[in-house]
This record gives structure tokens, sequence and C-alpha cells, in this order.
């Protein structure tokens, strides 16, 4: 069996559909590599070469990081900026887009854990008279709500430019959403639905007394010691962040400057690719939900989505069954992958920054899917 084969799961429709705008700046022809002294066994030959190799086919950065029990490599190419001279590094932040789910989820589950909800509760007993249909909120978290869609109309790049200052609230989100028709009944199919997560946010919110983000900050961030990582409710990002672009008709748009509020709690954090092992590491190995809730968070399901979490075949074993656990996230000018072994002992994050307006047809996909097989590889026993 193919190694890429092993990944389809990853690549179906759980994609968010983002757009972008254009510019005419011409590549920049400083070509840079970074990388961090590998530490124990893990193999990076092929690792570097994969990043390489996607910002040949497009990407202006690719950055990666690789865990292996104690061992841990990083490595990067491309540059910071188009135009500039600054190399990329492992360290530097990124927009994660729906990584941010896996988060979110992982805060819905500790409210489980303390008995303040239940994963097949009636999402009307918790927003009362918010929703026209039954939903739970199980149903929420692995997509099959059919709640509609808010995030649309990003069909381009010139309509994600357009919209890079708006602010809007979660109850414009939530009202655009439910103005438009129901793709599905609750519970009788999986359709990718950013809403979802806006509604998980405000449940959470509700029974924490406080704000998504400032329950992130002290259930995940905080006790994992992720100081790279924020929930931005504004355009912030650091600066020295990675900027973003939107690829389009062989142009690009620097997006990096974007209101985070259109995003919510479906997709709103920046992180580094360390820090984001960390959190997928923190997650598997029990530290921040205990092992039912692991379990329940990585259900096999035909559609390839469990509780807020994507599985893939295992690059060590494919063809085994075997799988790894993560997320992705396809974001207005930033792209991520970040997957873990179930146990969170062999990891790969994997971040660009280059995206198409649709992830289906994005040219870049092939190669940082390769990449990240090569990292999850990387790892495999000798």
């Amino acid at each position: 069996m193919s190694k890429l084969r092993v990944f389809a799961a990853l690549t179906v429709s759980t994609s968010l559909l983002v757009s972008g705008c254009t510019s005419s700046d011409e590549p920049s022809a400083v070509e840079t590599t970074t990388t961090t002294p590998t530490s124990g066994n893990i193999r990076t030959d092929d690792v570097q070469a994969a990043l390489d190799a996607l910002v040949d086919a497009g990407s202006v950065a690719a950055v990666a990081q690789v865990r292996d029990g104690e061992s841990t490599w990083s490595g990067a190419a491309g540059l910071v900026e188009r135009g500039g001279t600054e190399a990329a590094s492992a360290e530097d932040e990124v927009r994660i887009a729906s990584v941010t789910k896996s988060m979110v989820a992982t805060v819905v589950l500790q409210l489980v854990d303390e008995g303040k909800l239940q994963l097949d509760q009636p999402v009307d007993e918790l927003l009362p008279g918010l929703l026209p249909k039954p939903v739970t909120v199980r149903q929420l978290l692995d997509h099959t709500s059919g709640v509609p869609d808010y995030l649309t109309g990003f069909d381009s790049a010139a309509d994600i430019a357009s919209r890079s200052g708006d602010v809007v609230t979660d109850d414009e989100l939530i009202d655009a959403a439910l103005a438009l028709p129901w793709p599905t009944d609750p519970g009788s199919a999986f359709v990718y639905s950013n809403t979802n997560y806006v509604l998980l946010g405000r449940i959470a919110a509700d029974l924490d007394g406080k704000s998504i983000g400032q329950s992130l900050q002290d259930r995940i961030f905080d006790p994992l010691e992720m100081a790279d990582t924020t929930y931005p409710t504004d355009a912030a990002i650091a600066d020295d962040a990675l900027h973003g672009y939107v690829l389009e008709n062989g142009t690009y748009t620097d997006v990096t400057d974007f209101d985070a509020s259109i995003w919510s709690s479906g997709a709103a954090v920046v992180s580094t690719v360390g820090d984001l092992n960390t959190f997928f590491r923190g997650l598997f190995d029990g530290t921040l939900i205990p092992q039912n809730l692991i379990d329940a968070m990585q259900v096999l399901t035909p559609t390839g989505y469990g509780l807020g979490l994507l599985l893939g075949g295992d690059a060590c074993n494919p063809g085994s069954g075997e799988l790894v656990f993560g997320q992705r996230g396809n974001g207005f000018g930033y792209r991520t992958f970040a997957f873990s072994s179930p146990d969170g002992q062999r990891q790969v994050s994997l971040a660009w920054t280059a995206a198409a307006p649709n992830p289906a047809v994005d040219p870049l996909e092939q190669p940082a899917t390769e990449a990240l097989i090569a990292g999850l590889a990387s790892t495999c026993p000798a």
C-alpha cells in the first residue's frame, strides 16, 4: 500500500473552505534551511528534505517538530516573509486554524469529567431556545449536528482581503448560520460546520463562568506551559510570526493581519509546532483528561472524525490498521497538520504559510502530506 494512501482520511471533506485575495509581489530568490540538532534516534534527513520540497512547491515557509518519547527534532525551510531575508524557524508562531477544535473539545470533555454536562445532553438544555432542531453535545463535537456552517462567501482571494478587518460577534456568526438551510437532520450524516464549535465555545463559557479563551488558558495553555500559544480575539499576532499568504493563480497575498473573531472558538488559536506537540502529548497521556474520555475522543468512525479529532493510518505500519490521531487546520494563508500516536509518544506537527482559496484543490496539499508522513516515518523503529 502506498504511504500516501494511509492518510486518505486526512484529505476528505473535513476541510475549512477558505478563499483568498491576489497580489503581484515576486518570489524571493533567498532560500534558507534551519534545523535543531537531532535528539535521540529520530531519522531526520527525509523530514528536512520534505520541508525543503514543500517550499520549492510554493510555500513561503514550512516548519515542523518531530517527537519520539524524549527525543525531539525541529526543522524549517523558507522565509518568515516573502521578499525578506530572515529564515523561518520552528519556534515562529502561526495561526493554527482548526487545530483549535481539538483544544476546545478537550475543555468540553473536562467539563464532562467534572459532571457539568454530558456528551449526549441536548443543546437545548444548555442554550435554551437557540437551535430549532434537537442537537446533542456529541453531535456538535463530531460534526453530525446538521447545523449550517456560517463560514461562507470566502471563494476568492479578493473575498478574504476585503474581510480582514471585520469584527464579528459569536451571536452574529450563529445568526448567520441559522439563516441558512440545514444540510441534514441532526445525527443523520457528517457535515463539517465551524458553527458547531462556536456553539461549544458558548456552552463552555456558560458552564465555566469565563470566556472560552480564558478557559483554554487556564485549563490547557498554562498547565502544559504552552508559552507561545494564545487565543486572540482581534488581529493580534507576534511581530516575528510567520506571515500567511493566500496563493491564487500564482500570486501571493499577505493575510497575516486578520481579525480572529471570524474564527471564534473553531479556529482562532495562534501557536507553534512545538506547543502543538506539547498539547497532543498532554491530551493523550492523560494529563488533561482521563483515559475513558481519551477513548471517547479517539472513536473510529467511517468519516475519519472523532470528538474534535481526525484519524489517519500510521506510516510505520501501513495497512495494519494502526492509527494516529490529531487535527488539521485550513486557515486564511496558513495550513497546519498535527498528529500523534494514540498514547502521545510519537508526534509530528507541521505548518506552512501559503494556502489556496479551496484546500480541496490546493497544490501544496500533496507535498505537505508527504512531509507529514516523512515525519511520522522518521520515528518508526529501525
